[in-house]
């Protein structure tokens, strides 16, 4: 019996087996086991998470479960601003994040600026948010959705913070990101 799938299978299971063997994704396919559940129930769970700026003056504290879009992005314009090969970001509801102290303000695009020549994931606006005494970058505004507020997650310095669900810009990726394992590199304490 000869069986034909089409383009959007091959992609479909494609996709599956990526998000599954890089980001660590269980129930691919949509089946449930307890640990599933438990999962579940351990992300709906109202959490209080504090994020800093590197000397205290400028605080997020974000109280309600854990955000549904944390994503792992490798444009030039994060890594610009993150002076990292990527940056990684937790949005959260609007109503679920107090900020304390004072903040400077950097707005993407520059207006009245030559637009950069490559892509990004701000290219239809954000406002960065950065303590004016210590210069980190602890948040930031998205022109393109209101409803939320971004944290930069370094900002929690909390390792148990989830892991990102999405992955961006990939063309901008540095190759050796996805091999770190591989690297030959001295650990140091």
């Amino acid at each position: 019996m000869s069986v034909k799938y089409t383009r959007r299978n091959i992609l479909a299971v494609g996709t599956a087996l990526f998000t599954t063997s890089v980001l660590g994704s269980k129930s691919v396919f949509g089946s449930t086991t307890d640990n599933d559940d438990e999962a579940q129930a351990e992300k709906n769970t109202i959490k209080t998470r504090k994020a800093s700026c590197n000397c205290g003056q400028l605080s997020v504290t974000c109280v309600g479960p854990d955000p549904e879009r944390i994503s792992l992005c490798h444009c030039y314009l994060c890594q610009k601003q993150s002076g990292s090969a990527f940056a990684i970001q937790a949005r959260f509801p609007r109503e679920q994040v107090t900020i304390k102290g004072k903040s400077k303000e950097w707005k993407f695009p520059i207006a009245g600026e030559e637009p950069v020549k490559y892509r990004t994931c701000a290219d239809t606006g954000a406002t960065f948010h950065f303590c004016p005494v210590c210069a980190s970058t602890v948040y930031y505004t998205s022109d393109l959705d209101s409803e939320r507020i971004g944290v930069k997650i370094g900002a929690f310095a909390d390792p148990a913070f989830p892991p990102p669900k999405i992955t961006g810009f990939e063309e901008y990726r540095h190759p050796w990101v996805m091999n770190i394992k591989k690297l030959a590199m001295k650990v140091v304490a």
